[in-house]
């Protein structure tokens, strides 16, 4: 089977790289909004995403949308 990405290709390399660092940042995000969720109240929570950057805001939203989603498929 062929590999996906050509390691001699520099696109490629740099195709790797990017996916790395998106993964690395997701990771991160996780972990941050996992523990505003296992800290604070709903309302604490609101408040600390009101005050990060849109941007940051958006995907931070997205992130515990999705851990309360699966804590609740957990629970059922």
């Amino acid at each position: 089977m062929m590999p996906i990405f050509d390691r001699n290709n520099p696109a490629d390399l740099k195709a790797i790289a990017e996916a790395q660092q998106f993964t690395v940042e997701c990771f991160e995000r996780y972990q941050l909004c996992k523990t505003q969720l296992d800290n604070l109240n709903k309302q604490a929570v609101r408040q600390w995403l009101e005050r990060l950057p849109t941007e940051q805001r958006e995907k931070c939203r997205v992130t515990l949308n999705n851990i309360v989603a699966s804590r609740q498929q957990k629970g059922k």
